[in-house]
């Protein structure tokens, strides 16, 4: 038999590839129970509240915009009563339920349950399951009215049983509402040695707004009783808002939204925004901490809050004793991008870890594809596309044998050193806001950039610009809401923005249909929408087609289509005018559409 050959050396990096999985550095969106933040602070003065026996019942709101760190300081929370027995803790998420036809309802359910799990002593748990069975028959009686006033069981029940559900029901039975809050203080009696029932409630203002107001309600009217205490986390001034849109048909203002939030929250507890010494140091902690253990890390994050109680500076120093310290790259990064962020981004610590997981992402790719530039001189590039996307693209567009000259003036202008002969002026293209970011270290003019520039022009739309920031979520919830002014200022701001960013933001609103139980207000939203930007006609008769077919498509959707006036989308108007699988009151509704515009 003859001899294999040998590997070639390139051969050889290949296999040596291949057996090494590629590394990447990214960092998690999800709450976080170790402290990165410095909100010891924050969640100290909450805990003593929630202790405080002599306040009940107790709401507190935890207030700050999105990815300021408030499902975080929820984990931070529940964890200082870990090993508390006089405290339940139960965590529950409105934008999360499944039936969001019945919010109150779920989340008295989420609760009761809750409750039932942490109990250890059978004897006990046995009776509060019994009075937790009690008080859930209240809220199916509750549901199955609300199914019927909407019609979605009238065919399925009989008629004395539909009498009997609207009966007047004595306050006191097993099928009232009216007496749940005393039914509910029973329950709580059965558990003497629980002083506290702590509900977390998250991601409140990202409900849409019925459901806030659902859970504000249930919260007020059933579940507001000793023993127990709420804690929100959410925007205050989005809730509000979804306040005020909830009850606009009662024709109460925002100064009712306002007075109805204050009645509910007794103590608005607002997060801090992250300095620039604190972003700098909550950067340094995220990056050193992906070669780190727990404990290291841990070490570290103590070692920062200690000197930032004490009030020195910078937070991410002196390190002696430490099991283990940042690198001086892992700190150099940090002072980089928090230098180099813009303002709203580097108070946010979501929109930190998504730039971070951006490089992250960029610099894996760029090291598969041989385009390797160093770290800080990747983050910089990185932040040219993120603040100067224009300038970026000037740049990117740029034949690859000007580039060179084209950076050495864009830094001169910036930077000027007088040498002779030095062309100091602003290339055609770009922006003078660049000036900083030109200024900064490291110098854009030491390194070969061609490699990466190929590379990152390559993935522009998928890079951070095309990605659906919290503000576009916002937008979106507008979109979907009750009042026709917040619509139209949404749909103008999300027109406004790139295509490919508003094409993405497009899928966000299709898939809230999961979420819904007809899909006219997403319809609505999406033909607003496509009248103000033309190109996304098509994509939106896709996503209408995709995501809101079937029985979630209404005759009001079928108006909503068939007035808008493009074309693809009142073609759905006769595709549905023949669809026998479609509700006939959709289908007719189609034909009589189609005879108004003349398109039958």
């Amino acid at each position: 038999m003859g001899e294999f050959a040998r590997p070639s050396h390139r051969q050889e990096a290949r296999l040596a590839m291949a057996a090494t999985p590629p590394q990447i550095r990214l960092w998690d969106d999800n709450p976080s129970t170790l402290d990165l933040l410095g909100f010891d602070a924050v969640v100290e003065p909450i805990v003593a509240a929630v202790r405080e026996r002599n306040v009940h019942p107790l709401t507190l709101s935890v207030q700050s915009p999105w990815g300021g760190g408030k499902s975080t300081i929820l984990k931070l929370i529940e964890a200082e009563f870990e090993d508390d027995k006089s405290c339940f803790v139960v965590s529950t998420n409105p934008w999360a339920y499944d039936d969001h036809g019945d919010v109150k309802g779920t989340l008295i359910s989420e609760i009761l349950h809750g409750i039932q799990s942490q109990i250890p002593d059978p004897g006990i748990k046995k009776k509060v399951t019994e009075k937790a069975k009690e008080l859930l028959g209240r809220v199916s009686w509750s549901r199955a009215a609300m199914a019927i006033a909407k019609g979605a069981l009238t065919f399925q029940v009989d008629p004395d049983q539909i009498a009997g559900i609207f009966e007047p029901k004595d306050p006191d039975g097993p099928e009232s509402m009216a007496g749940f809050n005393d039914a509910y203080k029973e329950l709580l009696a059965l558990i003497p040695e629980v002083e506290r029932v702590v509900v977390l409630v998250d991601d409140l203002d990202r409900c849409l707004p019925d459901a806030v107001t659902a859970t504000l309600e249930a919260i007020k009217l059933f579940l507001s009783t000793e023993k127990m205490v709420f804690v929100l986390a959410a925007d205050q001034d989005m809730v509000r808002d979804a306040i005020s849109v909830s009850l606009d048909g009662a024709r109460r203002g925002d100064v009712f939204a306002k007075r109805y939030l204050e009645k509910i929250v007794q103590l608005p507890i607002a997060l801090p925004r992250l300095s620039a010494i604190d972003a700098e140091a909550y950067i340094g902690l995220l990056i050193a901490g992906r070669s780190m253990s727990g404990t290291e890390l841990q070490a570290l994050a103590a070692h920062v809050r200690a000197r930032r109680n004490t009030h020195q500076t910078p937070l991410l120093d002196d390190f002696d004793g430490l099991p283990a310290e940042p690198t001086e790259e892992d700190l150099s990064l940090a002072a980089q991008l928090a230098e180099g962020l813009s303002a709203d981004r580097l108070s946010n610590p979501r929109q930190i870890k998504r730039f971070l997981n951006a490089f992250g992402v960029r610099e894996s790719i760029a090291r598969a594809r041989g385009a390797t530039i160093p770290p800080g001189l990747m983050i910089k590039m990185l932040l040219l596309e993120e603040l100067h996307r224009s300038s970026f693209n000037t740049l990117a567009a740029a034949p690859v044998q000007e580039r060179k000259t084209l950076l050495a003036r864009w830094q001169a202008w910036a930077k000027p050193t007088g040498e002779e002969g030095e062309d100091a002026t602003l290339p055609d293209g770009i922006d003078e806001t660049t000036k900083e970011w030109a200024a900064a270290p490291p110098s854009v003019t030491n390194e070969n950039l061609d490699p990466y520039l190929t590379l990152a022009a390559s993935l522009i739309n998928v890079s951070m610009g095309a990605q659906v920031s919290d503000e576009v979520v916002a937008l979106i919830n507008d979109l979907l809401g009750e009042s026709q002014a917040a619509r139209n200022v949404a749909a103008g701001s999300l027109s406004e923005r790139g295509e490919d960013e508003q094409l993405a933001a497009l899928d966000v609103l299709f898939a809230t249909t999961k979420r819904t139980e007809d899909a006219e207000a997403v319809v609505r939203g999406a033909v607003l929408w496509a009248g103000k930007t033309p190109a996304l006609e098509q994509a939106a008769a896709v996503g209408v087609e995709t995501h809101c077919w079937g029985g979630r498509l209404t005759p009001g959707a079928i108006v909503e289509l068939a007035n808008s006036g493009r074309a693809a989308l009142v073609g759905l108007v006769r595709r549905a005018a023949q669809d026998t699988a479609l509700h006939p009151s959709t289908q007719a509704a189609a034909r009589d559409e189609l005879e108004q515009i003349g398109g039958n």
